[in-house]
């Protein structure tokens, strides 16, 4: 059937979903409350929350629906003015400086004229999550406080800030093992919104950090959702859901991409500094108040298994292939002292259930999971016998594991057995 010429065509353009045309014609003036209605469904199939459209799960948040100082999720900084950046501010971890009320936390900075000096004293507060993690989306709904001289900013630390050794530049960890500024603003620009990421290749002290930013009109009056997406390859930043900067990891090593290990959320609000205060300070503003309504750490629902054909390994050590009755090849011939190494991907820290599909004349043999090149031994699990070199049973047991591409390996402290596959999945 063709249909005449629309009277009109309505277009609603919605950024990282696409555009969607409707038709409404004069002579059916009665159906555009229907066509409307398929318009709000359009745009909320668009809107859901980006942790639902990419398959996120939930793992870790604070709601902050309670009262007092922040919970245990928490633990704050105290430092002296000047121990990063140039900052003026003193971090405490009193009530006056990081509270949480009426469904918010508050972080505030404030000023305390110093009449020995004739200038203010700064004091605020830097909170630390107690957990950390390994990739995830990492998101918080916040509303910025403004005001020339402040420098607010939601961004993750790693746990092990000398994982890389030192730097020759700074004398210290920093940024060898990387950094992730989901969100930082300075008061003179109150409007612009920077993600940025650092490392030993690239970082702000000499010029090249990966930085874009993103004019927001009102994230000092109205809240605003920042949002980083980390994977092993990518680093997503998003504001209300647009992605508007994507590093990328360039396969180089971990002078460019160190973002492989555990880090923790810091949320703070800073005062002057080389950044903060570049343009000033005004000593008149204060206090200014960074507002939380929520921080949220989702990770993938990765629920697959990962199989690990055991003749696929990258590096060994006194074993050898075999037909397999199972079909494709088994390692044979194992025996006390030999060790195998495998490339594998774990998509996520935390506790996995390992299987060995293994075959035993007569028992007796063990199995010793480990981070290749020793010092970490993940577990050991006894091989019993299955009545032949052929006949095949399978064997467990729950590890904990990092997240990240790296290598395993298998030793045998005592051996006697085959191995046709490993499956690791995620419990």
């Amino acid at each position: 059937m063709q249909l005449p010429k629309p009277h009109w065509n309505y277009q609603l353009t919605i950024t990282n979903c696409g555009v969607f045309t409707m038709p409404v014609y004069k002579t059916s003036l009665i159906g555009i409350s229907n066509l409307l209605r398929v318009f709000l469904l359009f745009l909320s199939l668009c809107v859901l929350p980006h942790a639902n459209a990419q398959n996120w799960q939930l793992i870790w948040s604070d709601e902050f629906n309670y009262s007092g100082y922040p919970n245990g999720n928490w633990s704050p900084e105290i430092w002296n003015p000047g121990v990063v950046n140039n900052e003026l501010q003193h971090y405490t971890a009193n009530l006056d400086n990081a509270y949480v009320s009426n469904g918010t936390l508050k972080i505030k900075a404030a000023a305390v004229y110093n009449n020995s000096t004739g200038q203010n004293d700064y004091y605020s507060a830097r909170l630390n999550s107690t957990a950390s993690w390994t990739y995830g989306r990492f998101e918080a709904r916040m509303k910025l406080p403004g005001g020339w001289g402040t420098w607010p900013a939601f961004w993750l630390y790693p746990d092990d800030d000398f994982r890389y050794g030192t730097n020759p530049i700074t004398n210290y960890g920093w940024p060898n093992a990387g950094e992730i500024d989901i969100m930082e603003n300075v008061g003179y620009d109150q409007n612009v919104i920077h993600a940025s990421t650092h490392s030993a290749c690239c970082f702000w002290a000499v010029g090249t950090q990966r930085t874009g930013t993103i004019n927001v009109a009102d994230p000092t009056a109205n809240w605003h959702v920042y949002a980083a997406e980390w994977y092993p390859d990518h680093i997503a930043f998003f504001v209300d859901g647009v992605n508007y900067f994507t590093v990328w990891n360039d396969g180089t090593g971990w002078e460019s991409w160190p973002f492989n290990h555990n880090f923790h959320i810091i949320l703070n609000l800073a005062v002057g500094g080389s950044w903060g205060g570049a343009q000033g300070v005004d000593p008149n503003i204060w206090p200014r108040i960074m507002e939380v309504d929520y921080v949220r750490v989702y990770q993938q629902n990765n629920a697959a298994p990962i199989q690990i054909e055991a003749e696929n390994f990258a590096q060994m050590s006194g074993v050898q292939t075999e037909s397999c009755s199972e079909g494709g090849q088994n390692v044979g011939w194992i025996e006390a002292g030999d060790w195998m190494v495998w490339n594998v991907n774990i998509p996520s820290s935390g506790s996995y259930n390992v299987q060995y599909r293994v075959a035993s004349q007569n028992g007796g043999g063990s199995i010793q999971f480990e981070r290749a090149g020793g010092g970490l031994t993940y577990g050991i699990i006894g091989v019993p016998s299955t009545g032949g070199w052929q006949n095949w049973t399978t064997i467990s047991h729950n590890v904990n594991l990092t997240a990240g591409q790296q290598q395993v390996a298998i030793y045998a402290p005592a051996g006697g057995y085959n191995l046709n596959w490993i499956r690791v999945t995620r419990n």
